[in-house]
């Protein structure tokens, strides 16, 4: 999100948000061309450049962040496919019950892709946990039919992020509008914290504490 101050001109006209580390002031710095793939509605749609840009920090020799790049919506750190893309394609294979390579057809990607997406879906999160933040937010905030032993562990995370972040606007928490919870939470926590949730290395757990929300 930019900000434009009264007077000024040219690149001076639209300033960035302020730091998100330290809350100083930040101007433009460069730009990069990259390719994408993302999900409007039903449809894939291939993006061939997408000009990204990046930011400094006015403190950047003392700033803990000194610079990042401003995303588009629904794009993410690291991907090449949009995050409504990953969350499309995971739920056809553990709701839909495709195979992992008529996902991959539809998606424009591979199966092997598809499968990587899975088990990252998994990984975000302890289902256990979503559901007792779930239950924190409203004793019947989870709702029942992904208990079962043939449930994936990544359709039970989906199923509840789903769930929270229903619950967690209930209570007034602004969240990013986005057609999928995984892009919700996820562009929340890059904005508010600068966690990126890595598809081949460790990533940060999900900060899905409700304790500072009012009941």
């Amino acid at each position: 999100m930019a900000i434009s101050p009264q007077g000024g001109e040219g690149k001076y006209v639209e300033r960035p948000a302020v730091c998100r580390s330290c809350g100083a002031a930040a101007w433009w710095n460069g730009s990069r061309r990259v390719s994408v793939v993302r999900k409007l509605g039903e449809q894939i749609e291939y993006v061939a450049e997408v000009v990204r840009r990046r930011v400094r920090c006015s403190l950047w020799k003392r700033c803990r962040l000194r610079s990042w790049t401003v995303y588009e919506q629904d794009a993410y750190p690291h991907r090449v496919f949009g995050l409504m893309v990953v969350v499309s394609a995971v739920s056809a294979v553990v709701f839909g019950h495709a195979t992992q390579a008529a996902a991959g057809l539809a998606h424009q990607c591979s199966r092997r892709t598809v499968g990587r997406w899975k088990r990252w879906i998994s990984e975000l999160a302890d289902p256990e946990q979503l559901q007792r933040a779930c239950s924190r937010l409203q004793e019947d905030g989870l709702p029942g039919g992904l208990a079962g032993s043939g449930v994936s562990r990544a359709a039970r995370v989906l199923h509840r992020l789903d769930r929270l972040v229903d619950l967690l606007v209930e209570r007034g928490v602004q969240l990013p509008t986005l057609a999928c919870p995984v892009a919700r939470l996820l562009t929340h926590q890059l904005a508010g914290f600068g966690d990126v949730f890595y598809l081949t290395k460790s990533s940060p757990p999900l900060r899905a504490d409700v304790g500072g929300i009012r009941f």
